[in-house]
């Protein structure tokens, strides 16, 4: 793909400056900043494609023509990991859980998305997601060669960190809140935030998704920021993280006036409804994605 044809297709596909739209919640005005409206269908509405792209770009001009992924329960990681390749001429291999009882209903419709862009589908047993990577990774290999490479879990690329930190400092163009509320799963997004947070002169809360080591998270996110916790950007920059304990495959009914992950970003609203009356000044939800169409949890 030639350079300029390349920029041609990022811009028709990844969208800067997605909107901040506006919701009056029991007389307080909430800004929704709705990054999953960031990729055009029918790709995924899932912010974390905006740096998966870029790093597939790099990956494929360093000579890889073939990309695993071992999905989860719940990700639009592998449909992210499936289009992608799709547009750049890849071969996407997904890793696809296999559950004993019953499957997610939301990894069934996931599946009918990767299957639009005619990936290789491997299935494993579903288990723990690192087990499941290592097995991945091996078969891979084996099956592919050296021209192949797998996808970290989670999309947790630097690509992703840099490409949500432009975007912020775009937002931070626009409008200044005093508090952004951030879904938090595993911290990239809130890292690109973090690494530009020299731009912002409020606070940010990271509403973690699923119960983790808080110590641990944290100290995750400020690595992928390239900062140190405790020695932030300014002074009057305050970064908080939340965990409210909930489990992984666990959703959110909250009623919201958006459309919002029932299990990401949704977490992240329902402590936003509850503490709401606890903060002060301009808020700001950072929307990372929103439900499959057609999709209801219930």
């Amino acid at each position: 793909m030639g350079k300029r044809l390349e920029e041609v297709r990022r811009k028709q596909m990844l969208k800067n400056n997605t909107p901040i739209e506006q919701y009056n919640i029991n007389g307080r005005t909430i800004h929704v900043k709705r990054e999953d409206m960031c990729v055009e269908p029918p790709g995924p509405p899932f912010s974390k494609c905006r740096g998966l792209y870029e790093h597939m770009v790099v990956l494929k001009k360093s000579g890889f023509s073939v990309v695993g992924y071992a999905e989860s329960a719940i990700s639009m990681a592998g449909w992210g990991v499936a289009w992608c390749a799709k547009m750049l001429g890849m071969k996407a291999v997904i890793y696809d859980p296999q559950y004993r009882k019953e499957t997610p209903k939301l990894l069934e419709l996931h599946r009918k998305e990767w299957a639009k862009y005619n990936p290789v589908i491997v299935r494993v047993p579903a288990g723990r997601t690192k087990v499941n990577y290592h097995i991945a990774s091996k078969h891979l290999h084996e099956n592919y060669g050296f021209h192949s490479i797998m996808i970290p879990i989670g999309l947790r690329v630097q690509e992703t960190v840099d490409a949500t930190g432009a975007e912020w400092v775009r937002t931070m163009k626009i409008f200044k809140p005093d508090i952004t509320v951030v879904p938090v799963g595993s911290g990239t997004i809130l890292a690109g935030i973090i690494k530009h947070a020299q731009e912002f002169d409020g606070d940010l809360i990271g509403v973690m998704c699923y119960k983790s080591n808080q110590y641990r998270k944290a100290k995750s996110i400020f690595a992928k920021a390239g900062k140190k916790p405790g020695s932030l950007m300014p002074p009057a920059v305050e970064v908080s993280l939340v965990d409210v304990g909930w489990e992984y495959t666990e959703y959110a009914t909250t009623e919201c006036p958006f459309p919002c992950h029932p299990y990401y970003d949704l977490k992240a609203w329902d402590w936003l409804m509850r503490n709401m009356g606890t903060l002060k000044g301009k808020i700001l939800f950072w929307n990372i994605g929103k439900e499959v169409e057609n999709f209801t949890v219930k």
